[in-house]
């Protein structure tokens, strides 16, 4: 008996041997006759991907030379971008990513312009296409404030912040504070500025929404408005445009070097003299502008003043721009010139020790100091507009004393204020 159950065992083994085998051997012949036929099915040929940077002075056919491609393929790129974007404007940091297939044909293209442009080729149905991209931004509403101590530009960059604001922000307050000769330790300011991200990353400033400077126990706001022309500006908070008859100064943010006085040891002549103008020190070639709407009465060599403009303004005033190293483009007798235009350039002509800007203003004929306050009240809000300037002060003057700003760091700059949209 047990004789008989041992020899089914070993047919049942002997079966599964077989079968095994069997199998075996019908995988085997598949797998030749796979290989012999592998070249009828092959598997697609990888991808290649170049990246890449413009050096200073590198052409982009240059620099896709370098990395190896041939010239039909460097010209089917250019010449697929080139209604798009003239590559005479690359810079130097432009970048791009190249994917090839495997046959060494072009599958895609991005051609990177600084960090919100991007010209893409794309293969469509066996033809290659072209599109430009531009990164939406997300805008924020930010409270910028701070105390100044020695200057407005320190103040600002210790928050982090650059110098395109300074300039922005000092402009709404020309007519009012000089800041080259009014600024004083302990002067305090606020803004509400837009500003515009990438991800995490700062972009640009937009508008100063509204701006206050506290100066001397004397503050001074302005808040942006565009009326229903369409006309923008900024205005106090009774409604009055900040532009004054008269700039408190000819000059972006030099030093006053000599002050308007009745007796002065003159630098060349010796003697005391009266010096009835201020001296601004500033670099050979800075820009100097009219501080008011008004007429050129006179351009061209004044002996000891040198190159000389003397501007002719309503209310009986008069300004004399002395010492120029040269004249702007179309400033000639009789010409029109407006608030803030650049007539001429900071020079060291005639009687003069190094480059400055003697600067004057004659009243009713008679010549004043410059440093004194001398302007009208701006223009108001029209009577139609009221409403909604007095709805948008309300709006921006609550944002600009909400709580304090964060700390100008890269994790909290923006953080918790209001967000705004993409523009």
């Amino acid at each position: 008996m047990s004789g008989r159950r041992s020899l089914k065992r070993q047919g049942r083994s002997g079966r599964r041997i077989a079968l095994s085998l069997l199998l075996l051997g019908a995988l085997l012949t598949a797998l030749v006759f796979f290989l012999s036929r592998a070249h009828l099915f092959p598997f697609p040929p990888a991808e290649k991907v170049i990246l890449g940077e413009l050096k200073r002075g590198e052409s982009l056919s240059a620099s896709l030379q370098s990395q190896g491609l041939s010239p039909a393929l460097i010209t089917s790129i250019i010449q697929t971008l080139h209604p798009l974007f003239d590559f005479q404007r690359s810079q130097p940091e432009d970048r791009y990513r190249l994917v090839l297939d495997g046959r060494g044909e072009i599958r895609g293209f991005t051609y990177q312009v600084g960090l919100l442009d991007s010209y893409e080729i794309r293969r469509v149905e066996g033809r290659l296409q072209a599109q430009r991209r531009t990164a939406s931004l997300e805008g924020r509403r930010v409270l910028v404030e701070g105390t100044v101590e020695a200057s407005l530009f320190e103040a600002l960059e210790d928050l982090g912040e650059q110098a395109s604001l300074v300039m922005d922000f000092a402009r709404i307050f020309l007519w009012d504070i000089d800041f080259n000769t009014d600024l004083r330790g302990g002067d305090r300011f606020r803004m509400v500025v837009e500003k515009f991200y990438l991800g995490d990353q700062f972009v640009k400033y937009g508008r100063i929404l509204i701006a206050q400077y506290e100066n001397q126990g004397r503050i001074f706001i302005g808040i942006h408005f565009k009326d229903s022309k369409g006309n923008e500006g900024y205005f106090t908070p009774e409604g009055r445009s900040v532009k004054k008859a008269l700039l408190r100064s000819p000059l972006e943010f030099n030093r006053i070097s000599s002050r308007f006085t009745r007796s002065r040891l003159h630098p060349i002549l010796g003697g005391y003299r009266p010096h009835l103008a201020v001296d601004y020190s500033a670099p050979r070639g800075a820009p100097v502008w009219a501080v008011a709407d008004g007429s050129v009465a006179s351009c061209g060599w004044s002996r000891g003043n040198g190159n000389c403009i003397i501007l002719r303004h309503r209310m009986g005033l008069s300004t004399y721009y002395n010492h120029l190293s040269r004249f702007a483009k179309r400033i000639h007798k009789g010409a029109r010139v407006k608030q803030r235009q650049v007539i001429a350039y900071v020079g060291s002509t005639g009687m003069s020790t190094g480059p400055h800007l003697d600067y004057r203003i004659k009243k009713d004929g008679r010549f004043i100091n410059p440093l004194q306050k001398l302007t009208l009240p701006g223009i108001p809000v029209a009577k139609a507009d009221q409403p909604r300037f007095l709805q948008a002060r309300g709006e921006l003057v609550g944002l600009l004393h909400k709580a304090p700003s964060p700390k100008p760091d890269s994790e909290q700059m923006g953080s918790g204020l209001e967000k705004l949209s993409n523009g």
